[in-house]
């Protein structure tokens, strides 16, 4: 009995101990994009294209992001002094402390080519393309440091900078202070190598809220065949050239009351990649039953990148791994059709991409008329989307609301999102 007492007592301390390292865990904002994206990714996956000529676009965001944004630019480029400055941009950032802004807009455009067959398998070939822009901002009190300083610097931050700064342990960085004139009045950096990042970049109080942001923009062309084998396997392989470039910035308060510029310094060199990347896709069907693996973005090799500039991307290349399953039960016009998996990409967890919901529907005229609900459920949000569907159109409109109180220190946004598509 001692035994499994002492057992017991440590079981729970190395519990206690996960939970408060995930309650203690820095805010990633890349990470944090990526597992949204994903989920919103998911989403867009419920509602396939078909073999026609496509039209698609839509955008996702929460109700505070325009107002943050606005806010933001009123206070870099507002009057008074700095005194004044400085201490509304303490009151901003305290006004969207532990929260996370969140806006995406989409295209995709398709066109169908011929259907032919190979060996009894029935290949029906599209051109796809696709753009997108996403951006995220997360406000959450940070305690500065000397290793987190290149964090606050721009990402066309000079290499040979950058290699000073990380050991410039003789630089003044109090509150307030010019990062890089510090830096440079230490003799850490050539004056000459950074006159232009000198009046931008200033220390944080430590403990106060800063502003984590990131930004991406990718373009996706290419050829996708979806596969038919006999009645039970289908899937599909897509080649396509996926173009990438990103930003991510950490701003404080005091770097938003005096820096004259834009709030966020994309630089004079941009990370942009280009990859020929693939999808891959294969399914099995019996009956109303169908289950699915995938993996996507799989990079085959690197066309062009900026790297030797400098300049690299934060978001990195790794593949999203998707397991998606399905049932449908049908009734004359209606239809039910609970479903539920999970996806995965390097920067969280897999409990973070498990889902599971249900559709309900009515269809009439070879599913061109009629309307859908949705709802599911992951980790953090419940996700509603009525869709309503008039021959050659439709329309849907979705809402993500959170379930969680707080993820990594911020609380998770509402997300309203509306898409429109045409098809022909």
């Amino acid at each position: 009995m001692r035994r499994m007492s002492t057992l017991l007592k440590i079981t729970a301390l190395l519990c206690t101990v996960v939970v408060i390292s995930e309650m203690q865990a820095a805010y990633n904002v890349v990470d944090r994009f990526k597992l949204v994206e994903d989920k919103l990714y998911t989403h867009e996956m419920l509602n396939p294209f078909g073999h026609d000529f496509i039209f698609d676009v839509g955008a996702y965001l929460n109700k505070d992001v325009q107002d943050v944004i606005d806010e933001a630019e009123k206070l870099s480029k507002g009057s008074g002094t700095v005194t004044e400055k400085i201490a509304d941009a303490d009151a901003f950032m305290l006004k969207y402390n532990k929260t996370e802004q969140n806006v995406r807009i989409k295209l995709n455009l398709g066109v169908p080519l011929p259907t032919f067959h190979v060996k009894g398998v029935k290949i029906v070939p599209d051109l796809r393309i696709g753009a997108g822009v996403g951006v995220m901002l997360g406000f959450q009190s940070e305690v500065f440091d000397l290793s987190a300083v290149l964090e606050y610097l721009p990402q066309d931050f000079p290499q040979a900078g950058k290699d000073a700064a990380a050991t410039c342990a003789a630089a003044d960085l109090s509150p307030g202070n010019d990062i890089v004139q510090e830096m440079v009045n230490a003799g850490c950096i050539p004056a000459n190598l950074v006159t232009s990042y000198i009046g931008k970049y200033f220390v944080p109080a430590s403990g106060s809220p800063v502003l984590n942001g990131f930004a991406k923009a990718d373009f996706r062309a290419g050829l996708l065949f979806n596969y038919f084998y006999q009645e039970n396997w289908f899937g599909h392989v897509k080649f396509y050239g996926h173009g990438k470039l990103d930003v991510k910035a950490k701003v404080s308060g005091n770097s938003l009351a005096q820096n004259t510029d834009d709030v966020v310094d994309f630089g004079d060199e941009m990370n942009t990649t280009i990859n020929l990347a693939s999808d891959l896709q294969f399914g099995y069907k019996n009956g109303n039953l169908s289950a699915s693996v995938g993996i996507e973005e799989i990079k085959l090799s690197r066309m062009a990148d900026n790297e030797d500039k400098g300049v690299k991307l934060n978001y990195g290349d790794d593949p999203l791994i998707r397991l998606h399953g399905k049932y449908r039960y049908e009734f004359l016009a209606f239809h039910v059709e609970p479903f539920g998996g999970l996806h995965k990409r390097s920067g969280y967890g897999i409990s973070d991409g498990i889902y599971g919901g249900a559709d309900v529907g009515a269809f009439f005229w070879g599913d061109r008329l009629g309307v859908r609900v949705r709802a599911m459920a992951d980790k953090e949000h419940i996700t509603f989307s009525p869709m309503a569907k008039l021959w050659f159109a439709s329309l849907e409109y979705m809402l993500k609301s959170p379930m969680s109180s707080e993820v990594d220190g911020v609380k998770p946004a509402t997300i309203h999102s509306l898409n429109f598509r045409l098809f022909f």
